[in-house]
């Protein structure tokens, strides 16, 4: 049985893939498995994949028809044999000593989840999104909740670093988690959300069923910003995802939070959806739909569930940007007018 299983959801990444092998391939933790779930990827991606298991035993490559990254990623944990998981994305990559030390530290501390840093990946520059201040090993449920809380909405971190909250708290790409932890608690990706939001909602899991976690500031996992990523194009279903993602949120309150304790960055994170839907669905030029119409549509969603609730009760304080801020009061006036204002404002600002 192997340390560590890294899952690696493969789709149309065949300019980026063989950074992300080579990346597990040179790390100096050795004893791993490599899981390739080529998702029925129309490009090369799937031959890279049999290209790189040709050469290094602990690849496996897992061949099945497009299902989204979410299915991937479950069948990658249905074939994992490692005592820890890691869930990578193909066009990222890890630090070369990621492994070895989210490892030594899960083993030293006894956790069940331990996770570092990031570096922000752009085109001609690199940024370091640190997440918390200060590191920390912690058994102590009410932490645990303040970590599940900043899952839901980042600003609800409780002890944020001097340059302010990173960008995904939610990720799963540097968090080693105990393989025990996933299976003996049925953790699984929601297919549900169609691979929007899935990864936050599954890190909810993983930290409400965890005893102990543990933080490094150590910057472990390289994440790629491409526009032409799934959360950056327009989605015709996109409402339906919403409400698939806030069903799934609700899911997990009433196994974990039916006393209240995540209402208010549940409420933080439906005004999140509400301001992705104005560029990707609302107001966006493949939106066939008149903008009258869109207005009509708008206007009746601000006013439906959970949108109505959510824009009355959230924590405005929270609202750290101008831009959120503004849309809050709009939208909590069920204004699509006044809500296409402050969208469009700010659009030009850039």
């Amino acid at each position: 049985m192997p340390k560590v299983s890294v899952v690696v959801p493969c789709y149309k990444v065949e300019q980026y893939l063989p950074q992300m092998i080579d990346s597990l391939l040179g790390q100096t933790l050795r004893d791993l498995e490599i899981i390739l779930v080529d998702d029925g990827s129309p490009d090369r991606s799937g031959a890279i994949c049999e290209e790189y298991a040709a050469k290094d035993s602990r690849i496996r490559v897992i061949h099945k028809p497009n299902g989204g990254v979410g299915a991937a990623r479950n069948d990658g944990l249905d074939a994992a044999t490692g005592q820890w998981i890691i869930f990578c994305d193909s066009d990222d990559y890890l630090e070369p000593e990621a492994l070895d030390k989210l490892l030594r530290k899960g083993e030293e501390a006894d956790a069940d989840v331990v996770f570092g840093d990031v570096t922000l990946v752009f085109e001609n520059k690199q940024e370091p999104a640190v997440f918390y201040k200060d590191e920390f090993v912690t058994d102590d449920r009410q932490l645990i909740d303040r970590l599940i809380e900043a899952d839901f909405y980042k600003y609800y971190c409780y002890n944020p670093p001097e340059k302010g909250v990173a960008f995904g708290y939610g990720g799963p790409w540097n968090k080693l988690v105990r393989r025990s932890l996933l299976t003996e608690n049925d953790i699984r990706f929601d297919l549900r959300v169609k691979g929007i939001f899935d990864d936050l909602i599954y890190t909810a899991y993983i930290f409400a069923a965890a005893k102990r976690v543990a933080y490094v500031h150590v910057p472990v996992y390289g994440y790629r910003q491409l526009e032409s990523s799934i959360t950056h194009t327009y989605k015709s279903n996109l409402l339906e995802i919403n409400t698939a993602i806030f069903e799934s949120w609700q899911d997990f309150m009433a196994r974990y939070g039916s006393d209240g304790r995540f209402l208010k960055p549940y409420y933080a994170n439906v005004l999140r959806r509400l301001k992705a839907s104005l560029g990707l669905y609302f107001f966006n030029k493949k939106n066939e739909k008149s903008f009258r119409a869109q207005r009509a549509e708008l206007k009746a969603l601000m006013a439906s569930e959970p949108y109505r609730t959510a824009l009355q009760e959230l924590d405005s304080d929270k609202l750290r940007y101008k831009y959120d801020y503004l849309l809050w009061k709009a939208a909590r006036k069920g204004s699509a007018w006044s809500v296409w204002a402050v969208y469009t404002l700010f659009r030009l600002k850039g």
